[in-house]
């Protein structure tokens, strides 16, 4: 998971995402690597990962849609917008189909847990259906976010 340290080591580097091309460079790049990483680790089938450069004030948006099962999947965006937001850099949340842009209620986590792979599978992965966890989670009562 080099990708996913990188990441998180680039987002919380104090290097500013605003007017800085070398930053959105770096950050597409490195991102849809790290992205790619998560989506296998997650056992997203499909999946797509797009960058979204935006405009010269704004660091760009990273994100990742994929579906563990028919009617099933993770939405998945960052940008470096807000690197100091309480609730978390990281949205993530529901999604019924590889089109849905709404889906369920926003779920948030910090930078940081891009650093502990196996925590971030987890804490993604409590939005599964039950049905779907592998046996070692489905037992497990929920994690609080971090």
């Amino acid at each position: 998971m080099e990708n996913l340290n990188r990441l998180a080591r680039l987002l919380l580097s104090e290097e500013s995402g605003s007017y800085n091309d070398a930053f959105k460079a770096k950050f597409r790049l490195i991102g849809k690597k790290a992205m790619k990483e998560l989506a296998l680790l997650l056992e997203l089938r499909p999946f797509d990962i797009q960058f979204n450069p935006g405009g010269i004030a704004v660091s760009g948006d990273l994100r990742l849609m994929g579906m563990w099962s028919e009617g099933s999947g993770i939405y998945i965006s960052m940008n470096k917008v807000l690197p100091n937001a309480s609730y978390g850099q990281i949205l993530y949340r529901t999604i019924n189909h590889m089109k849905d842009f709404t889906g369920g209620p926003n779920q948030w986590l910090q930078y940081e847990t891009l650093r502990d792979p196996v925590r971030l599978k987890e804490l993604i992965c409590r939005l599964k259906p039950l049905s779907e966890k592998p046996k070692s989670l489905a037992g497990r009562r929920p994690a609080v976010n971090g």
